[in-house]
């Protein structure tokens, strides 16, 4: 019986801690992360306004995958509203847009499992049409006896990375939309000025374009030296046909004047329009997937391509060992593809 007594003694003690800490123990916390995304910011607003296109890069998705959602009224509106229902990582709730302008959406979150709270969060956005730097905040009112839970607990960190994950995802979710990759590569499309590539044309058994490359370079470099001129540019491939294992190519250096050379030496006019670029890191061999990315890009945008196309080595071979830090740029020079069934009409 006296085992009873002090057990019952202990219990009614700790549960008079309990309420004593919980009456002390603070309520309000503020949450609050940011990040900057390289795309407009009417795109990131688009994406956190609109319950169905927020679900896409929710953090809370991977917690469970088989949550339960139900979208109520019209999406990006105020009275909006989203309501989920998971496994005790996600709990359940709903969350509604009470506010909306183009630079901050006000929400409300109405949580139901595992405890019941009411908590606003807001998203607010600043940038222009390149960059767009976002920020999310909750701002949490604990009730008891969670609040005492959170004494012994960092709070801003637990919860906040969430939001740092939620963020994370967004920035993809967006600049996936913005700069879209092929085979793995980014494409830009870029206006390169007016060069003249100064260097030795031939045709070339494609096996042989590096020793090609190294052969020739030195007088191309060589040639630049002697006519009192400096490199514009990095050392490059210019190649005007790939096929049937030969390529007219040409190893050249850019200068930004046009002179007169040996007979062996030319100057080729390259540039003074739209370009498309492809940075590739690595070593030679693996350079194709480049040209067949920028071949799948001039595909999809209904573009061609205008010889010759350009191969940059930005990186010095003979100084950097590291063959997975070797820069080519892969230039194409391109212009709209014409219609042939507008031709004559």
């Amino acid at each position: 019986m006296k085992i009873l007594k002090y057990l019952l003694i202990t219990v009614l003690t700790l549960t008079a801690l309990i309420f004593a800490l919980g009456f002390f123990a603070k309520k309000t916390y503020h949450i609050e992360r940011s990040i900057e995304i390289e795309a407009p910011k009417s795109l990131v607003f688009e994406s956190v306004s609109q319950f169905k296109i927020a679900d896409k890069w929710s953090p809370w998705n991977e917690l469970d995958t088989n949550m339960t959602k139900t979208f109520n009224g019209t999406d990006g509106e105020v009275g909006a509203s989203f309501s989920w229902s998971g496994n005790e990582e996600v709990g359940a709730g709903t969350q509604t847009i009470q506010a909306i302008s183009p630079d901050r959406v006000d929400l409300l979150l109405n949580i139901s499992q595992p405890f019941k709270a009411v908590f606003p969060a807001s998203f607010t956005l600043t940038g222009d049409s390149l960059k767009t730097k976002i920020t999310w905040t909750l701002d949490p009112v604990l009730p008891f006896p969670v609040n005492v839970w959170a004494m012994f607990t960092n709070v801003d960190r637990a919860m906040g990375k969430d939001y740092e994950r939620g963020l994370g995802n967004l920035k993809k979710h967006c600049e996936a939309i913005v700069h879209p990759k092929y085979r793995g590569f980014e494409v830009a499309e870029i206006e390169l000025p007016l060069q003249y590539y100064v260097g030795v044309r031939a045709q070339t058994d494609t096996a042989d374009v590096l020793s090609f490359y190294a052969t020739n370079l030195p007088k191309a470099m060589e040639a630049v030296s002697k006519a009192e001129l400096e490199p514009s540019g990095p050392p490059s491939g210019l190649f005007w046909t790939w096929q049937d294992g030969m390529s007219d190519m040409a190893v050249a250096v850019p200068t930004s004047e046009m002179k007169k050379y040996t007979d062996d030496i030319e100057a080729f006019p390259i540039g003074g329009g739209l370009a498309l670029v492809v940075q590739y890191f690595g070593p030679y061999e693996g350079i194709g997937e480049a040209h067949l990315a920028l071949g799948d890009y001039i595909l999809e945008k209904k573009l061609e391509g205008i010889p010759p196309v350009i191969e940059e080595f930005v990186t010095d071979h003979e100084t950097e060992p590291d063959t997975a830090k070797w820069l080519t740029k892969v230039i194409y020079f391109v212009k709209p593809m014409v219609d042939s069934t507008a031709v004559g009409k």
